[in-house]
C-alpha cells in the first residue's frame, strides 16, 4: 500500500490519546483501535489490574503481542496506544516500520490537571504531580522517534482536526530505516513545523529566492510554533547545483550553528532540493530535513526518493548521496505563481508516469489535460498525489536504486545529455529535454521490445498536447557524448529503459549505437 492507512497515537498520560483518537478516525472515515481496551476484551482484565498482578515486564509483552495482530488486520485504523509502549525497542520500531507515529503532547501542568490524583494509574506512582515529570523523562527520546508531535493543549476536536488535515490521503513511502509520508494538500505549507523532529532546537530554511512568498509563509509558521529559524536564501536552477555552492552552504549552515538534532527545510524546486539536501546529508555527518516542494516537477519527481546531489563538470548529478527527508509536503496552492515555461515542460514528467505504470493518470490526461495546463486545485492535487503515489512504489522496493528503481529514467538518457550538452542552464528545461527522451525511448521501444506502435502513439500525441513537441537542434555527436558519462554507464554499457507496452517497463536494455544514432537523427532536427 502507498496510502498512509495507520495512524498510532503515543503520549504521556493524560495526553488525550483515548479522546483525540475516536474523533480522527471519525473524520478520516477510518476505524478506531484502542489497545488497552482489546487487551482488556482479551483478557478480561484492564491494564492497571494486569500491571498489579503480573507485572510490568508481562503487561508489555502483551500489548506488543496485541500491536502486532491489530496493525495487520485489513482497513485504514486510527490507534491509541498505551503510553509505556513506546518506550519498548521492538513496539517502536514496529510502530515506525508500520504506521505514522503521532506524538500527542502538552506542558507538564495541563496533563497533571487532566489526571487529578491518578489514583488508577500505577505508574505514577500515586501522584502525577511527581509521576509526570519522571515519565517525560524516560520516555522522551522514544517519543521524539514518532513522526509528528501535535500539542494537546486545546480542544480535543482541533487537535483531530489539525492531524486530519496534515495526514489524510497521505502516501507513505516504506524504506529499510522505517517509513515516511508525502502529504499533498492545499495549505500543506502551514502544517511543515508538525514534521520538524520534535528535539530540534534550530530549524535552517534553505529557500529559492523565487518564492519569497512561500519563503515568508513559512518562516512565520515555524516562529510562531516557537521554532528558532534561520533563513539561507540561495537561487535555484542547475547552475546552482555545484561542488562550490555545496561547500558555501555547509558554511552557511555551520554559522547558523545547526546541531546534530537540528533541521534543514528545502523550500523551492529540484534543484534546491538537491542541493540542500546534499548539505543536510553531508552537515555533522547528516542531519534532518524535510522537502518542501514548490514547483511542479519536484512535486511530482524529484523531491520524493532520497536522491540528492550537485553536477559535475563531466555531467547532472554525478557527485551525491541518498538521504531520505523526514517528510515531504507538496502544497499545490504554491504552484499558482510557477512561471507558465517551467510549469508545463514538468508535464513531461506526469507523461512519464502514465507510461511506465498500470495508472488513472492516462484517463486523467486524456480528460483533464486542459484543467491541469490551467491549474485547476482539484485536478492538479490529484494528479501530484497520483504521481508521488507511483514514485513511492518504486522507491519503497529500490530506496537505493540498486535495480527496479531504473524505471524511473524512462526517457532521461537522452534528455539528461541533452540538458548536459545544452549546458546546464535555462537554455533547456529539464522537462523539454525528456520530451525529446521519451520520444526517443519509443522509438527504441519498438523496434527493440515490440511495444505496440499505438502507445508510443499516444505518448508522442500527448507530448504534442502538452505544447512539448518541439525541434531541438543538436548535434547527435555531441549528445552521444554526453550519454558515454551517464552515471548508468556500466562497463561500458548504457543499460536503457524501454517499455514492452504501456505499462511495462524493462530497465537494463543495451540498444546498438546505430539504432541510438538513428533515434536521435529522427528527434534532433538537422
Amino acid at each position: 500500500m502507498t496510502a498512509v492507512d495507520r495512524i498510532a497515537l503515543v503520549g504521556l498520560p493524560g495526553s488525550g490519546k483515548s479522546t483525540i483518537a475516536p474523533l480522527l478516525a471519525e473524520r478520516l472515515g477510518w476505524s478506531c483501535v484502542d489497545l488497552d481496551a482489546e487487551i482488556a476484551v482479551s483478557t478480561g482484565r484492564g491494564p492497571a489490574e494486569i500491571l498489579a498482578g503480573d507485572g510490568e515486564e508481562a503487561f508489555r509483552e502483551l500489548e506488543f503481542a496485541t500491536l502486532d495482530a491489530v496493525t495487520q488486520r485489513p482497513g485504514s485504523m486510527v490507534i491509541a496506544c498505551g503510553g509505556g509502549l513506546i518506550g519498548v525497542a521492538a513496539a517502536r520500531t514496529l510502530l515506525i516500520d508500520r504506521c505514522v507515529v503521532v506524538w500527542l503532547d502538552a506542558p507538564d501542568v495541563v496533563l497533571i490537571n487532566r489526571l487529578g490524583d491518578a489514583s488508577d494509574r500505577p505508574l505514577l506512582g500515586g501522584s502525577a504531580t511527581t509521576g509526570i515529570p519522571l515519565l517525560r523523562g524516560r520516555r522522551e527520546r522514544a517519543h521524539q522517534t514518532a513522526h509528528l508531535r501535535v500539542d494537546t493543549d486545546d480542544v480535543p476536536e482541533t487537535v483531530a482536526s489539525k492531524i486530519a488535515a496534515a495526514l489524510e490521503s497521505a502516501v507513505a513511502v516504506a524504506i529499510p530505516d522505517g517509513r515516511y509520508h508525502v502529504g499533498v494538500r492545499p495549505g500543506g505549507l502551514d502544517d511543515v513545523a508538525l514534521h520538524v523532529p520534535s528535539a530540534a532546537k534550530r530549524v535552517a530554511v534553505i529557500a529559492d529566492r523565487a518564492v519569497p512568498q512561500a519563503a515568508d509563509r513559512l518562516v512565520a509558521s515555524l516562529r510562531s510554533s516557537g521554532m528558532s529559524t534561520t533563513v539561507l536564501r540561495i537561487a535555484g536552477g542547475e547552475s546552482a547545483k555545484t561542488w562550490g555552492a555545496a561547500g558555501r552552504l555547509l558554511d552557511r549552515l555551520g554559522r547558523a550553528r545547526l546541531e546534530r538534532n537540528d533541521c534543514v527545510i528545502a523550500l523551492g524546486g529540484g534543484t534546491v532540493g538537491d542541493l540542500a539536501g546534499f548539505a543536510a546529508a553531508t552537515y555533522l555527518r547528516g542531519v534532518a530535513w524535510v522537502n518542501v516542494p514548490t514547483t511542479l516537477l519536484a512535486m511530482v519527481d524529484s523531491a520524493v526518493g532520497g536522491k540528492t546531489g550537485v553536477n559535475l563538470s563531466r555531467g547532472k548529478n554525478l557527485a551525491g548521496a541518498f538521504w531520505q527527508p523526514r517528510a515531504v509536503i507538496c502544497d499545490p496552492e504554491v504552484l499558482v505563481s510557477q512561471p507558465h515555461r517551467s510549469y508545463r515542460s514538468a508535464l513531461a514528467e506526469i507523461v512519464k508516469y502514465a507510461m511506465i505504470a498500470e495508472t488513472p493518470l492516462v484517463e486523467t490526461l486524456d480528460a483533464h489535460l486542459d484543467a491541469l495546463v490551467a491549474r485547476d486545485l482539484e485536478v492538479l492535487t490529484a494528479t501530484v498525489r497520483e504521481c508521488c503515489a507511483i514514485k513511492s512504489r518504486v522507491v519503497s522496493s529500490d530506496d537505493r536504486d540498486a535495480g527496479p528503481r531504473a524505471v524511473l529514467n524512462y526517457g532521461h538518457t537522452v534528455g539528461h545529455a541533452l540538458e548536459a550538452a545544452a549546458g546546464m542552464g535555462e537554455t533547456l528545461l529539464h522537462g523539454e529535454a525528456l520530451a525529446v527522451g521519451l520520444r526517443a525511448a519509443g522509438m527504441l521501444s519498438i523496434r527493440e521490445l515490440g511495444c505496440p506502435a499505438r502507445d508510443i502513439d499516444w505518448q508522442d500525441a500527448m507530448i504534442s498536447r502538452c505544447g512539448l513537441a518541439t525541434s531541438l537542434v543538436f548535434d547527435p555527436e555531441r549528445v552521444l557524448e554526453h550519454m558515454r558519462a551517464d552515471k548508468k554507464h556500466v562497463a561500458g554499457t548504457l543499460g536503457w529503459v524501454l517499455l514492452a507496452g504501456r505499462g511495462i517497463p524493462r530497465s537494463g536494455q543495451h540498444v546498438p549505437e546505430r539504432l541510438v544514432r538513428e533515434a536521435l537523427d529522427a528527434v534532433l532536427a538537422p
